[in-house]
């Protein structure tokens, strides 16, 4: 018994009539007879009693359509329920992006992913707090657009360079160096570092506690979040350094390039062994790539 033969039983059983089921389900009178012979055949029971003129129910045929017609009901329900899972689970990646990187490079790539992939949806997260190998790790997010020191030290991690960003430093507009035109971290002796405990200072490769400490500068982890280190910044509390693009601007500080540091890359990155060839992340990057002339 196949779905078209219970779809030709039920339209009959419903019009009692072979020409009327036929014109509704769009289809022709011997088709119609052919799904019920052959439903007849196949179950061993009569199920309408017909002569020239009338078709009517037998009391098996009562029967089947009595108990088909709710589970047709209920199919055609279940049917709906998976059609729209089958939406919500189109392929899709999550990627976080942090705030404070230039976002020209990727935006690039993904209008270029959008026209090549429209089907793929890439659901873009701002920021939090959690570090980014834990969350890729945890497939949380699939690719991250941040620092390579977030990710360097993980082997099942790839990371795709796409470009640089500089240190600086952020002063309220009242700070002795608010002035400067650049500054080193010797310029920085006596004063009050302020690192909040996020991704964005844990650069091990930038600058030693040992060494802070030798340059008689003190070091704050006192502030739990990103924006609670700045608007300690901005109450003058302290000065913090972090990486950012050129362009970025923060309301009420200060920001001036640190030199004497090599700057840090900036890119994609993604669980290696989780994007195998073919799979919309390695489809995303390679995107990335061809985008950069890579």
């Amino acid at each position: 018994m196949n779905s078209t033969q219970i779809t030709c039983f039920l339209e009959v059983a419903k019009s009692l009539s072979f020409v009327r089921a036929a014109k509704a389900l769009y289809t022709t009178q011997p088709v119609i007879s052919y799904q019920i012979k052959s439903l007849e055949s196949e179950l061993k029971v009569r199920l309408f009693a017909r002569d020239n003129r009338n078709v009517a129910l037998t009391a098996a045929g009562e029967y089947l359509y009595f108990n088909l017609e709710s589970i047709s009901e209920k199919m055609q329900e279940i049917i709906g329920v998976a059609r729209e899972m089958e939406k919500e689970e189109q392929p899709g990646i999550r990627l976080l992006v942090r705030r404070l990187v230039d976002y020209s490079c990727l935006t690039r790539t993904l209008k270029a992913f959008s026209d090549n992939y429209p089907l793929v949806k890439v659901d873009i997260l701002t920021y939090n707090e959690r570090r980014t190998r834990d969350l890729l790790a945890a497939d949380e997010i699939q690719l991250a657009f941040g620092y390579r020191y977030e990710v360097n030290r993980n082997p099942r991690l790839g990371f795709l360079p796409l470009d640089q960003a500089c240190y600086y430093v952020l002063v309220n507009r009242e700070h002795r160096l608010s002035a400067y035109k650049y500054l080193t971290f010797e310029d920085l002796s006596g004063e009050k570092l302020i690192l909040a405990d996020t991704e964005l200072q844990k650069n091990a490769d930038l600058v030693s506690l040992k060494e802070l400490k030798k340059l008689n500068i003190q070091v704050s982890y006192q502030y739990s979040s990103f924006d609670s280190m700045l608007l300690a910044v901005e109450a003058g509390i302290g000065l913090t350094v972090l990486p950012c693009g050129r362009a970025k601007k923060f309301s009420g500080l200060i920001k001036i390039p640190l030199k004497n540091v090599s700057p840090i890359e900036l890119g994609l990155a993604w669980v290696c062994a989780g994007a195998p060839e073919g799979s919309v992340i390695k489809q995303f990057v390679d995107t990335a790539a061809q985008c950069h002339g890579m």
